[in-house]
């Protein structure tokens, strides 16, 4: 997993957090591999802010960056990193070491567009004046009316955070990606919990007929924390459309709603083959 953080020089763990995204100093990149910190870079901002022809959204999803963590963010670069994939994250961390723990301890914060603030716009907002964008947003007072109408800086109504894909049965040929109790397959059974299974069953569905089956091991089974995002992203990167398990967590379920997947709960003791006709194409 690839994080990208906006940070004050000179970047690194020990950098401050800039609460400005498109206007920071540096971008710190951290690489986290088992739950721990395998690597960690520092970016130039070579945005369009400091005279470049790309914006640091497009940079960034082009480096193949897997999360953003940042103070606050314009709804523009929101909706591009939801089209790339990117998942989006709102720290109130003063520092980067602080703001990738909140990712290895599973307590970082999915951002919605109601978090997006208009640095990235280049002007201050009118008055009257609002605090510091350093809460989480998702549901405690956060959203400053921006759902309502204009909203307090004149934005045109937004939905939630948009998904990378609609989240309409897809048509033609599709993945459908199932949580298997065992090593895989479509006997197996479907796992009861998403994240810890040890193994995920990737059936390829066209019309209402099975074309394809793989099985890909659990990688992240182990891994102590941030496993639910973890696979989320990797099913995505799959191209899986639905996500089939006994149940989610709330991490996972959040992040598949940015990539467009639909997730499927399912009773205990159910084949991976009846998950996917019983509760996939039948509810299509």
């Amino acid at each position: 997993m690839r994080i990208a953080i906006p940070s004050n020089r000179p970047g690194g763990l020990e950098a401050t957090v800039s609460p400005h995204f498109g206007r920071c100093e540096v971008f710190t990149l951290v690489e986290i591999k088992d739950g721990k910190i395998a690597k960690v870079e520092v970016m130039e901002n070579q945005g369009v802010h400091s005279g470049y022809g790309q914006t640091p959204a497009e940079i960034l999803a082009s480096r193949g960056v897997d999360a953003i963590l940042a103070q606050g963010m314009g709804p523009k670069a929101m909706q591009l990193f939801a089209q790339r994939g990117i998942a989006v994250y709102m720290t109130s961390a003063k520092t980067v070491d602080e703001a990738v723990k909140e990712i290895l301890e599973d307590r970082a914060k999915l951002a919605s567009l109601e978090d997006a603030c208009r640095e990235a716009h280049g002007f201050e907002p009118p008055a009257p004046a609002f605090p510091p964008m350093t809460g989480f947003g998702m549901g405690r007072g956060m959203g400053r009316g921006m759902g309502r109408g204009l909203g307090p800086f004149g934005f045109p109504p937004m939905p939630p955070y948009p998904p990378a894909r609609p989240p309409s049965p897809p048509s033609g040929r599709f993945k459908v990606a199932v949580a298997s109790q065992g090593r895989g397959g479509l006997d197996d059974l479907v796992s009861p919990m998403f994240g810890r299974a040890p193994s995920f069953t990737l059936v390829e569905v066209e019309g209402n007929e099975i074309k394809g089956v793989r099985v890909l091991p659990n990688q992240m089974i182990s891994a102590p924390s941030g496993v639910g995002i973890a696979i989320t992203q990797m099913l995505a990167n799959e191209g899986a459309s639905y996500l089939v398990a006994g149940r989610f967590g709330p991490n996972a379920t959040a992040v598949a709603a940015q990539f467009g997947i639909q997730t499927v709960m399912v009773p205990p003791g159910i084949k991976v083959r009846d998950a996917v006709l019983q509760y996939v194409l039948k509810s299509r």
